[in-house]
């Protein structure tokens, strides 16, 4: 397997957000993050997965390097009440969450005050988890997503992701590029989370290249960018 391929398994955050997903599926989600080809050292970044199964996720990965990210705080819409929204996120972290994947509140874009405050909660639930900043780039238009993004990181995002891959368009190069813009110019390190139709080797090398462009070619790496897919990993080890 190319390096490349290599690079793009050690950033995947293999994901499992089913509604029907189960102790078993969480288990050998997380035989399938260790192992990727049975017995070869590489293993995916992160399993992401919803709150409910962190416990047993952090049991099953506990020494392994592979970290747990949790869908969390009002995943995939951000509807409920802030209060309800920032309690599971703590709950998360609590029960052993390394990363948390929330959805920016974009309902709140005519409400500037309102959205810094839901971000500064956000990063207070967090901790010291990751917080990976969910913009859902398909709901928004490009100026929104600048908006929504560099409000995310003024908060302390960890990471600008794309989409939560429910209900709207999931990545696009153009999107990429403008979170990349953002984080260029971001006066810390914080990295980019492509996330949402990518099923295909192919597709996950666009955006690699794209960071690339954008960053260098070392700039790539779990630290800085991730991949989120269900089912990315068959192409890319095939």
């Amino acid at each position: 397997m190319d390096a490349d391929r290599r690079l793009l398994i050690a950033c995947l955050d293999l994901t499992a957000l089913g509604d029907d997903e189960d102790e078993r599926s969480i288990e050998a989600l997380c035989e399938r993050a260790i192992r990727p080809f049975g017995d070869d050292e590489l293993t995916v970044a992160a399993v992401c997965i919803w709150p409910r199964s962190v416990s047993l996720a952090r049991d099953r990965l506990s020494a392994t390097g592979v970290r747990v990210a949790v869908a969390t705080g009002g995943f995939p819409l951000p509807d409920a009440p802030l209060p309800r929204r920032i309690e599971e996120i703590r709950r998360a972290v609590d029960a052993g969450a390394d990363e948390v994947d929330v959805p920016v509140n974009r309902f709140l874009l005519d409400e500037p005050d309102a959205l810094v405050g839901e971000l500064r909660s956000t990063r207070e639930a967090a901790g010291s988890a990751t917080w990976k900043a969910i913009v859902e780039t398909g709901a928004l238009e490009p100026e929104q997503i600048l908006v929504v993004g560099q409000a995310a990181l003024d908060a302390g995002a960890d990471f600008l992701k794309t989409s939560t891959g429910k209900g709207t368009p999931g990545a696009t190069p153009e999107a990429v590029q403008l979170l990349a813009d953002l984080v260029a110019g971001a006066e810390r390190p914080v990295g980019i989370k492509v996330s949402g139709g990518i099923r295909e080797a192919g597709q996950a090398g666009t955006y690699l290249d794209l960071v690339r462009v954008t960053f260098g070619r070392d700039w790539p790496s779990p630290r800085t960018f991730r991949i989120g897919a269900s089912a990315l990993l068959d192409s890319l080890v095939a």
